[in-house]
């Protein structure tokens, strides 16, 4: 099933960290991991830890949920396997 998963096309100036380095770092209270999903999907399976904040709520929500602007986050909108 990973090989159907395609990446999302890289947007310039944002960095991208792989599965593996968010495996390794579930742990790190240094990283806060963002579903975009809607709530739905995030009830059914997310990353342990993961904030749910779909992706129609970033702009009211947002502030109020995550860290810093400068805080490191990863945000994924897809199967995490």
């Amino acid at each position: 099933m990973a090989s159907q998963i395609k990446p999302a096309p890289q947007s310039p100036g944002i960095p991208e960290i792989s599965r593996d380095e968010v495996r390794r770092r579930l742990h790190d209270s240094s990283l806060t991991i963002v579903d975009v999903l809607p709530a739905s999907s995030y009830v059914e399976a997310h990353i342990p830890g993961a904030i749910n904040l779909p992706l129609e709520d970033v702009r009211d929500r947002a502030q109020d949920l995550l860290p810093k602007f400068n805080a490191e986050i990863a945000v994924y909108c897809g199967q995490f396997t």
